[in-house]
């Protein structure tokens, strides 16, 4: 006589299922954070790339221009600016960005891979939440700096991650009445330094400043910036030495306040 023996399946009981659950739950805690932080690494070295090819550009076109750095903003022109119309659908002015355009052939780099996406009056107009240009250095259409007047330019700030097109010391500046998320005039990450990124400080809000508010706030690159020199190098600074620079009086090493944001220091 043949005898069969059954098996009974067997599944896993509510303890096992808990067991296994709280293990993924551990792990996921675990290796979030690390994705989270390899992603943010691989957008900083996309937007450091940009900034390197900005720095080329920059340094073609001094070149071309008789050693003269471009402005940070052209008065009106009669050609189309790349790109679009940044400054308004009637002004046919040229920023920085389209300045260089010529020397970069790209569109895609005027936006950071971990800039803000702005509410749809600003889609397609990388003036806000992008990239910013130090004004110390890209001076205005008719206060062009050459070369020659930068003492240090391996030290001098040109072009970084910012909260507006063209930048200034005052919105590095955590104390400064100047740095506002709502129209842009602050340097990412300021809010961890003072409370320059508060609304409520001059009445501000809506859709620009809730778009803005993370990045003036928390910053992008992990705690820093890609900031990218005079000579066209380009290097991650922690956000607070950014601000500590723009904080710096004048001494007698330093003419001018504002340390490595200024052309007159060394």
């Amino acid at each position: 006589m043949m005898m069969y023996c059954q098996r009974k399946n067997r599944g896993f009981t509510l303890i096992e299922l808990l067991v296994v659950i709280a293990i993924i739950s551990i792990l996921a805690a675990i290796l979030f954070p690390v994705f989270a932080r390899a992603r943010e690494n691989a957008r900083r070295a996309s937007c450091m790339s940009n900034l390197k090819q900005f720095g080329l550009g920059l340094m073609m076109y001094v070149q071309d221009y008789d050693e003269k750095y471009p402005p940070y903003q052209t008065v009106s022109l009669n050609e189309e600016p790349p790109g679009g119309r940044f400054l308004g659908s009637t002004s046919t002015a040229w920023i920085w960005e389209q300045l260089l355009y010529p020397y970069t052939k790209s569109i895609q780099i005027f936006t950071c891979p971990s800039g803000q996406d702005l509410n749809s009056s600003w889609v397609n107009r990388p003036i806000r939440g992008q990239y910013g240009a130090s004004s110390y250095l890209l001076g205005g259409s008719t206060t062009t700096i050459s070369m020659s007047a930068v003492q240090a330019p391996a030290k001098t700030y040109a072009m970084m991650d910012a909260g507006y097109f063209r930048m200034l010391t005052a919105y590095a500046n955590p104390s400064s009445a100047s740095a506002r998320a709502q129209y842009g005039y602050y340097f990412p990450g300021i809010g961890e330094l003072g409370n320059a990124c508060d609304p409520n400080l001059d009445g501000n809000s809506g859709d620009t400043y809730n778009s803005l508010k993370s990045d003036c706030e928390s910053g992008r690159h992990l705690g820093g910036v890609n900031m990218a020199f005079a000579d066209g190098h380009v290097k991650w600074l922690k956000t607070n030495i950014v601000s500590a620079e723009a904080q710096k009086p004048a001494s007698s090493t330093n003419p001018k306040p504002g340390g490595a944001w200024r052309i007159e220091n060394p």
